[in-house]
Order: C-alpha cells, then sequence, then structure tokens
C-alpha cells in the first residue's frame, strides 16, 4: 500500500486479542461479511447509497457506480432550485446554490481486508479531480464471525499420533541427551518466531476440551466518503 494523503489517514486500532490456537483437526471457515442491502440511486438524501468492494470488484466498474450515485445526488439537491426564475435576483440564487453545497450528500465506498487498498485507489481516482470533488476517509473494525469445522479423521490420527509419542521413552543417555538439545532448539526458535512477530503466543485448546463452533475476530475496515464541491 502506498503512502499518499488518503494512506496517511489510515490508523487502525488492533482489536484482535490472543485468538485462541485451534489444533491442527480444526479449520477455520470464512462466513461472508453481512451488510444492509445496497440503496436505489434514486432513494432519498436520508437513506446512505454505498459502494461495497471486494477484491474482486473491478475498478472502473466502482468508480462509475460512484459517479451515478452522486448524479443522482445533485439532482435531488437542485431539483427545486430553477436559475432561470426571473422573479428571483441573482444574490437569491447564490444563496439558494450556497445551501446545497452545504448540504452535499456523500456516497460512501467501503471495504474490508484485502479490499481496502482498491477502495482507496477509487478514493484516489477522485481526489485527482480535485476541483470537482472531496474526499474523505475514515477507519474501523468490523466484528466477523468464522466457523470452526472439526476434521474426524485427522482427529484421530493425531490422537495416535499422540499416544505413541507418550509411550515412547528415551533409550540411553545420547539420546536423552540429544532430545534435550532438540527440545531447546525448537523452544529458541519458536521464541525467535514470537519475537520477530511482536506478540504473545496465542493460547492452545487442550485435546481433550470441546471445540467451539464459531470464533469471532476484528478485520480493518475503511471507509471513503465522495461528494462534490
Amino acid at each position: 500500500m502506498g503512502n499518499g494523503p488518503l494512506e496517511r489517514q489510515l490508523q487502525f486500532e488492533k482489536k484482535n486479542q490472543d485468538l485462541v490456537k485451534l489444533p491442527k483437526y480444526a479449520k477455520v471457515e470464512k462466513r461472508p461479511i453481512p451488510h444492509a442491502p445496497v440503496a436505489s440511486p434514486f432513494a432519498g438524501a436520508s437513506v446512505p447509497k454505498v459502494v461495497y468492494m471486494s477484491s474482486g470488484t473491478p475498478f472502473m466498474s466502482a468508480v462509475k457506480r460512484v459517479q451515478k450515485l452522486l448524479r443522482q445526488t445533485e439532482k435531488r439537491a437542485t431539483s427545486n432550485i430553477s436559475l432561470e426564475d426571473t422573479r428571483k435576483t441573482e444574490q437569491q440564487k447564490l444563496a439558494e446554490l450556497s445551501k446545497v453545497a452545504e448540504k452535499r450528500e456523500e456516497v460512501f465506498v467501503k471495504a474490508t481486508g484485502r479490499a481496502i487498498e482498491k477502495a482507496l485507489n477509487v478514493g484516489k481516482w477522485f481526489e485527482e479531480k480535485g476541483a470537482e470533488y472531496a474526499v474523505r476517509v475514515k477507519t474501523g473494525s468490523v466484528l466477523v464471525v468464522d466457523d470452526v469445522v472439526e476434521d474426524e479423521e485427522k482427529k484421530e490420527r493425531e490422537s495416535r499420533k499422540q499416544q505413541r509419542r507418550d509411550g515412547e521413552q528415551p533409550n540411553g543417555t545420547q539420546d536423552s541427551q540429544k532430545t534435550s538439545e532438540e527440545k531447546v532448539e525448537s523452544q529458541n526458535s519458536l521464541s525467535k518466531s514470537a519475537a520477530k512477530k511482536n506478540k504473545r503466543p496465542a493460547s492452545a485448546i487442550s485435546a481433550d476440551a470441546e471445540l467451539p463452533e464459531t470464533r469471532t475476530r476484528w478485520i480493518k475496515m475503511v471507509e471513503v466518503a465522495v461528494s462534490l464541491k
């Protein structure tokens, strides 16, 4: 991700603290992120106009969608203003246009995760047309739910491996010393990995504990608001 004006506005709060580490026989299946239905371009100003971005959304398709929504906001804002009304003075017409400018509707481009950069690029496209559009960025987090799925066959294999490990005994001083050295090397490797990631190792679920059906986590979200000047 670049380091332009929009990127410099990004400040995310770290919310995922010590997610429970799942055993090898469990996997996480991500659910689609729920969001409100997409509003009609012709809906009133009280209804937020949102363009949801995914990693597969075509860039120019999103730009054109925003432009279409902005054109409709402009039509709604100026529908009651007639610049050709001879009964109004130029000052009155300018005052009405000024009120319209103060109440510009915004179109929101929202994205999470890997789609954030694409949403920012849409914002940059409008920002580069500086004389016509105003762009602002807001960051946040969305709480999502993942399903935890257990693989029975893999669980059985892991159980048999653990039973074999528990039944094995070190044979002689040399094997004992080798096992000890391997254990120290493994611990050092884990310590370096944890230090590199600059976070505490996640706690793990014990083998005899019941797996949770779901797991929640926070993901980064960005909202790019675009309006006409």
